[in-house]
């Protein structure tokens, strides 16, 4: 099993909180790429391939909550990536 292959059982498994540098490591690998955004928290990735946005607030605690996490795998499994 290779290490992106890993990540994504990671994330496709979590049912709690998740680290958001692996999240932000695991989106970069299936093809996002990170949008220059204003000031704050708000992060943006891009898909140019699936035409798809994905917009969220990086936690402070560097920890995204499960309702985040859920939010995000069914983002994720609508576009047949998870």
């Amino acid at each position: 099993m290779t290490r992106s292959e890993k990540m994504i059982a990671a994330f496709r498994a979590c049912r709690g909180p998740f680290p958001y540098r692996d999240f932000e490591r695991l989106i970069l690998t299936l093809g996002y790429a990170l949008v220059k955004s204003g000031g704050g928290s708000s992060r943006k990735f891009f898909s140019a391939a699936r035409d798809d946005m994905i917009m969220l607030h990086e936690p402070h605690a560097g920890v995204m909550q499960p309702a985040m996490v859920k939010r995000l795998q069914d983002h994720l499994n609508a576009r047949g990536l998870l």
